[in-house]
């Protein structure tokens, strides 16, 4: 089940959604009967089913996209009405994500299943959820799970450290990523290219590309004039317009004739091709990521990474070998690490074949799937009974 703001299949990215789909098709592939209850895209559609995934979606009426009402009742609405679909479908497992409230709410729909859940972020609720109006609620709905999957341990740690009862139920299931999509080059293709550096992500300050930008500036283009930097994504999730930061990002871009600054894509392909097409990528965020799609992905392509120590994302990267972590904030300290990985070639393309060993053995979705599976027969007699 989806959270009641990301539509699945997604439209736009996101680490929630792509999970979800990823999730789904996997195990579809693998002989089971999967559903994924989402929010409508708008476009009328009740039901559709895709890659072998039969899609349910619940429709937001437009008095609930915005305002006091969105943030006081569009998760309400959305979870009974998720709950109905519920009902319908009969589930042996229900796999919820991010929303414990939603979860609570939706026991009553599947009152003879396994309920589990994946907790994204360090947060839990709804819009008004954030102001914890509704912790009693999300409390609930943490001890009515059979199982509660963190998708790092950073995550499980700040989970048990609010909800210490929950330390039998708890366990870490990473993200997974696509490694047929997200795939190496040959390294001919990349032979006589100057050195390319790469950030994929939201524009916002959080994301730490300013902080990518000192690095650039200051750093690693004064000791390497051709390297190029390359930043790709969108300037916001939610706002139509652009914020003053990303104005000043894009002013900054525009100063310097080897900084590109494209807007996103949200085809697979497209993006799996730009990551072919570095040979560092970097995740600078200064804020506690819950664990960090974009460095698995670009290990996956063949591409060593450099990450901060926020939060999950030094669990991405098996340090020294298939990246680097720098000290968080620290502009000097990532134009080192990107430095270092580029003034030495034989070392680069070493790092690159172990990134791409490291996220398959690690974070493949056959990996992740066979660990979804083994929750789900552990959660389920539990309900059974």
């Amino acid at each position: 089940m989806a959270p009641e703001l990301l539509p699945v299949p997604p439209v736009r990215g996101g680490a929630i959604e792509r999970w979800i789909r990823d999730a789904a098709v996997r195990l579809a592939a693998r002989g089971h009967d999967v559903h994924v209850v989402s929010r409508d895209h708008g476009d009328g559609a009740r039901e559709q089913v895709i890659d072998g995934v039969r899609y349910h979606f619940v429709r937001i009426p437009p008095a609930l996209e915005s305002g006091l009402p969105a943030a006081v009742a569009r998760g309400l609405w959305y979870y009974l009405g998720a709950r109905r679909r519920l009902a319908v479908i009969a589930p042996d497992i229900v796999h919820h994500h991010s929303r414990p409230a939603g979860l609570w709410l939706g026991l009553g729909g599947a009152p003879f299943a396994a309920h589990v859940i994946s907790l994204h972020s360090m947060e839990y609720g709804w819009s008004f959820g954030y102001r914890r109006w509704d912790r009693a609620l999300i409390a609930r709905g943490l001890r009515a799970a059979s199982r509660v999957l963190c998708v790092s341990d950073f995550i499980r740690q700040h989970t048990l450290e609010r909800y210490p009862a929950l330390r039998e139920t708890t366990t870490t299931v990473y993200n997974g990523v696509d490694g047929e999509t997200f795939h190496p080059s040959p390294e001919t293709e990349r032979a006589a290219t100057p050195p390319r550096i790469l950030y994929v992500g939201r524009v916002e300050e959080r994301k730490g590309v300013h902080v990518l930008l000192d690095a650039f500036e200051r750093v690693i283009s004064p000791a390497l004039p051709e390297a190029t930097l390359r930043i790709v994504g969108p300037h916001s999730y939610w706002d139509g317009a652009p914020s003053a930061y990303y104005r000043d990002v894009e002013a900054r871009a525009a100063a310097h004739s080897r900084i590109e600054l494209r807007g996103p894509t949200y085809v697979d392909d497209e993006l799996a091709a730009l990551y072919r097409d570095a040979d560092v990528s970097v995740v600078p965020s200064v804020f506690p990521e819950a664990l960090g799609l974009t460095a698995l992905e670009a290990q996956a392509s063949g591409v060593p990474v450099v990450v901060s120590n926020a939060g999950g994302l030094p669990e991405t990267v098996s340090p020294g070998e298939s990246g680097l972590v720098f000290e968080n904030g620290s502009a000097d300290g990532l134009g080192r690490a990107v430095l270092e990985l580029l003034a030495d070639a034989p070392r680069r393309r070493a790092m690159a074949a172990a990134a791409r060993t490291w996220a398959m053995a690690r974070f493949s979705w056959d990996v992740i799937a066979g660990q979804l599976e083994a929750v789900y027969h552990e959660a389920r007699p539990e309900a059974a009974r």
